[in-house]
């Protein structure tokens, strides 16, 4: 059994910004430690909410990592926020609710690069099934665990740039600015 102070999960638990845990465990993959909830990254009322995320055995950072936010402008926050907990080899994937419908972006902050994907009404989860591919109904009969397992699985290899538009954080808030 994995510690949590062992995973990158540890500084966050540590500085009380994971909220309403609904796993906070290893998983069912051996040397994987899940996180299904939310993460505060700017004082407790601004948070990344509905995280799908994970961290492989002796890997400083978080290797998989999605949920949502409501204000894009607040995403180098985010970024900064976590710090090390993200590197260039983790799969990160933001949904925001306040971007023009169908932005696609993938947006480079520093060596962590990040997609980007416009939400509204629907969740994380049903999101990243549409994204990945993912049988609905064979996720329907597992435990949050093997979920997280089954969606982490594939995004962490996820590498769909192509269908995303490359751009900075500078362009893109001038493409939300005009949308």
């Amino acid at each position: 059994m994995t510690a949590i102070s062992d995973t990158p999960f540890g500084k966050l638990e540590a500085d009380g910004r994971l909220l309403k845990p609904q796993l906070k465990a290893d998983t069912h993959v051996e040397g994987r430690f899940g996180y299904r909830g939310d993460i505060a990254y700017d004082g407790p009322e601004v948070f990344i909410k509905e995280v799908f995320a994970v961290s492989e055995a002796g890997k400083p950072a978080i290797g998989f990592l999605a949920g949502s936010i409501k204000e894009f402008e607040t995403l180098p926050k985010l970024v900064e926020s976590f710090g090390p907990l993200l590197d260039g080899e983790g799969k990160y994937l933001i949904y925001v609710g306040d971007l023009p419908r169908g932005s696609r972006w993938y947006i480079p902050f520093g060596n962590v690069n990040i997609f980007i994907v416009f939400i509204d009404d629907t969740s994380v989860y049903n999101e990243l099934i549409d994204t990945f591919y993912v049988d609905k109904v064979k996720l329907k009969k597992y435990d949050t665990s093997a979920k997280l397992d089954a969606l982490a699985d594939v995004g962490l290899k996820y590498n769909s740039v192509s269908d995303y538009q490359t751009v900075s954080y500078e362009e893109a808030l001038k493409r939300k600015a005009a949308g």
